[in-house]
């Protein structure tokens, strides 16, 4: 296990060692308030059964070692001349007893009190500390995502990063609560009960020790090999249900070939089955078996023997003998936690290499040194041999080379949406190929500045209309040049405005999730009115593939029409009209280009884009293609 790693993400974190100091500090004092309290619960014991005859209570432990003295002679009490005190003297010693009781129990109560305080002081420290440690591993993951292009794929990039953001990091956070919490509050609470059981009990502590570490391995092996069974009984009715909702699926083939007195048989042979495996499940769906249950009375019978045989041989009195299972009880607890604490480390552990792996990663997208400006593409676009991998080293585009004009319109066709996606994420460098190059007006898109070439593109992706905030933000980006008016013109542009007209609070009303809810179209339309407001010279539009209804069709269609013009525009086409509408078509397949020109030469030249327009369109188009070609 590298717990290298572990410790490197808590500096990277900005995990202050002196807080984790603390707090650790604290733990061990409520550790030691705990073992406190169990003394004291043991003094007020031996004042409570101590003989009323005796002027003094003592708590004793093992083989008559005492370990605390509370005299109960009053204070003006005389040394009687007989040896039998009078009835006086025991009244009176009966008060002082109670009058000591007292004091025992509100020192107790004290303890008490303080150790409840700590804990809830402990517990809140923990959790802030817990959940910055969490916040800050997620700020980093978040950064490093600035510099790779793979997130910018909507099936291949942000699927490992999801986990890593919140499985990952859950684990993370929760080995760290659990080093945070016990990992010195239980060692010393084990040690402290571990010296005060054998001050209890000597050599029965440690019988009952050595019992219950038995037991424990016992118990575990039984409850894993029941979970391992229950497992199997688990896979094996999943299975024999899987051929029942066979022969439900097979209902109508049954009905057609008149087979239903065959189907019936064989349906009442797989129910009998899944029967079967389901009473074996079911038998077997708790931790806790017959044969588990047999050991732990077992267990429980010897230990209270041997302290009964003890206490009525009077070598063990009472206060003990109550006190000793309570103790033997908190260090069962105390095995129990601390190794669940190591497995939520161990899980830490594990987490931390992915986390660190994914951190120490070389950065896809870099800025060379003295980059140049990059002024708005005035004359052609050129991808020169571009290949472009995924993550998992799928070839998403191979050798493509292509030429957009400025002021062009282009239509990106094809099955593969991340072969698509990458094609597009080029030009504003979301992505960087393997090999090969992009050129706006002659310079690659490697020696222009990011900050350059970004302010030249605009998207519009489907998959991330808008931000869960203001209608203002979502337009302006929180960009405080741009004024309400500038929004609110942006917005008319698009057939926005009267939509954020009708909202609760105008456009600061906050929207999407936990906020006010908008239709897709309505969402399309406010990221249509963000790319208008930043005025860009390349536009990349992700046509909507929801169902828009008739009435809003014209509003989008004029909203695009009006951002289009003057601007290199490259479409992920899926509608008819904004394919045939645009200057060249580029359909992708296996990562190339199989089809390059107008829709109208395509459409009578290319057997695959008629394919795509079947597929897609529903569009019956003469020499279709054969599936075999596909």
């Amino acid at each position: 296990m590298n717990w290298g790693d572990y410790h490197r993400l808590r500096e990277v974190a900005r995990i202050d060692g002196s807080r984790r100091g603390i707090i650790h500090a604290a733990g061990i004092v409520q550790a030691l308030l705990l073992l406190a309290l169990l003394f004291v619960i043991g003094v007020a014991l031996a004042v409570i059964v101590v003989d009323p005859s005796s002027s003094v209570a003592q708590f004793r432990g093992a083989e008559g070692i005492t370990l605390a003295r509370i005299p109960l002679t009053p204070p003006t009490e005389a040394i009687p001349s007989s040896s039998e005190p009078s009835a006086t003297v025991l009244q009176a010693r009966k008060i002082a007893a109670q009058g000591m009781l007292s004091v025992i129990l509100a020192v107790g109560l004290v303890i008490l009190v303080g150790m409840t305080m700590l804990d809830s002081l402990r517990r809140w420290a923990i959790a802030r500390l817990s959940a910055r440690f969490a916040a800050g591993i997620r700020r980093q993951i978040h950064r490093q995502m600035y510099r790779f292009g793979q997130s910018s794929l909507p099936t291949e990039g942000m699927g490992p990063t999801l986990e890593l953001f919140s499985q990952h990091v859950d684990d993370l956070r929760d080995g760290f609560r659990a080093g945070l919490d016990q990992r010195w509050r239980l060692p010393v609470t084990l040690a402290g009960l571990t010296l005060l059981g054998l001050a209890l009990g000597g050599w029965l502590t440690l019988f009952l020790i050595i019992l219950v570490t038995l037991l424990a391995f016992l118990v575990s092996s039984l409850i894993r090999r029941n979970a391992e069974t229950a497992e199997t009984a688990d896979r094996n009715a999943s299975m024999k249900m899987s051929l029942l909702q066979e022969d439900l699926g097979q209902i109508r083939t049954v009905r057609v070939f008149s087979i239903e007195s065959v189907d019936n048989r064989r349906f009442d042979a797989h129910l009998e089955d899944y029967r079967e495996a389901d009473a074996t499940r079911l038998r077997f769906d708790r931790d806790f078996g017959p044969g588990t249950t047999l050991l732990l009375g077992i267990s429980g019978t010897l230990a209270l023997g041997m302290i009964g045989f003890l206490l009525i041989a009077g070598r063990l009195e009472l206060p003990a003998a109550i006190l000793l299972p309570v103790t033997l009880a908190l260090m069962v607890r105390c095995f129990t936690q601390i190794n669940l604490m190591n497995q939520d480390r161990r899980r830490a552990a594990r987490a931390a290499s992915s986390v660190v792996s994914f951190l120490d990663r070389r950065p896809e997208i870099l800025q060379v040194p003295n980059a140049k400006f990059l002024s708005p593409v005035r004359e052609r676009i050129v991808l020169e041999n571009v290949t472009v991998e995924g993550p998992t080293g799928r070839r998403l585009l191979e050798g493509v080379s292509l030429e957009l004009a400025a002021g062009s319109k282009t239509a990106v066709m094809g099955r593969d949406e991340d072969s698509k996606q990458a094609l597009v994420c080029l030009l504003p460098r979301l992505l960087d190929p393997r090999t090969g190059r992009v050129r706006m007006d002659g310079l690659d898109l490697r020696e222009v500045t990011l900050e350059s070439l970004r302010a030249q593109v605009a998207t519009v992706f489907q998959s991330d209309l808008i931000f869960s905030d203001t209608v203002a933000f979502n337009i302006g980006l929180g960009d405080p040049s741009y004024d309400l008016p500038r929004l609110i013109d942006a917005a008319k542009q698009t057939h926005a405005h009267h939509i954020i007209q009708d909202l609760p609070e105008g456009y600061d009303t906050f929207v999407g999730p936990m906020g006010h809810y908008l239709r897709i179209d309505e969402q399309y339309r406010i990221a249509l009115a963000r790319a208008w407001l930043f005025d860009p010279s390349i536009l990349i539009i992700e046509e909507p593939t929801f169902p828009i209804e008739d009435s809003i069709k014209p509003l989008i269609d004029d909203a695009i029409a009006r951002l289009c013009q003057g601007r290199t525009v490259v479409f992920l086409a899926h509608r008819l009209s904004t394919i045939r509408a645009c200057d060249r078509v580029v359909v992708l397949h296996n990562g190339r280009i199989e089809g390059l020109g107008t829709a109208k030469e395509l459409q009578a030249t290319s057997k695959l884009y008629r394919h795509l327009q079947y597929v897609e369109f529903n569009q019956f188009a003469a020499g279709g293609i054969e599936a075999g070609q596909m």
